[in-house]
């Protein structure tokens, strides 16, 4: 491609007239159809005028969607909110451990009623175990939660000097 085509092209597209390159223009066949190219885009018969009334058709429509989107965000909101709202209460209304349930009968509204096992040698499976029958697993995780025991100190501290004692000599600047 010719430097002068380029010439001709920006020219024509910025819609100046070709001056110098005028001669050029009408011995290239490249820069005779860009040159021809304004005139044919012409013909075409395409108004260029959106017509009477485009900007308030513009302006109502982004109105209209400016609107329709407050409404949603405003919906969104106070959908959000009801749930939230929903489930505060729902947190907040629940029952406790304390309160009765469906599962839980208190001692004194139990009634003994007549064992269910004709042969007394053999023991009730229905009867609570007595207090004394505590599981060995029981036994042990009661031993590990004993916090007294725990929190006493038990490490060997002259140990744990001895292999941090080449770090105090550096942070002090002395060579042990």
């Amino acid at each position: 491609m010719n430097p002068m085509c380029n010439v001709v092209a920006e020219r024509v597209a910025l819609g100046e007239s070709l001056g110098d390159v005028a001669e050029h223009a009408t011995t290239c066949e490249r820069c005779k159809l860009t040159v021809a190219l304004p005139g044919s885009l012409a013909k075409t018969g395409h108004a260029a005028d959106p017509g009477m009334g485009f900007a308030s058709r513009v302006t109502a429509g982004a109105q209209h969607r400016v609107t329709v989107r407050r409404r949603q965000r405003l919906a969104a909101i106070s959908l959000v909110s009801a749930a939230a709202v929903a489930a505060l209460v729902l947190l907040f209304v629940r029952p406790t451990a304390e309160s009765e349930s469906v599962a839980y009968v208190p001692e004194a509204l139990i009634r003994q009623l007549p064992s269910t096992n004709p042969d007394p040698a053999k023991p009730d499976p229905w009867m609570p175990k007595p207090p004394r029958a505590v599981d060995k697993d029981v036994r042990s995780l009661v031993h590990l939660a004993n916090t007294e025991r725990s929190m006493r100190l038990g490490a060997r501290w002259n140990r744990l000097e001895k292999s941090l004692a080449p770090y105090g000599a550096v942070l002090k600047g002395t060579q042990p």
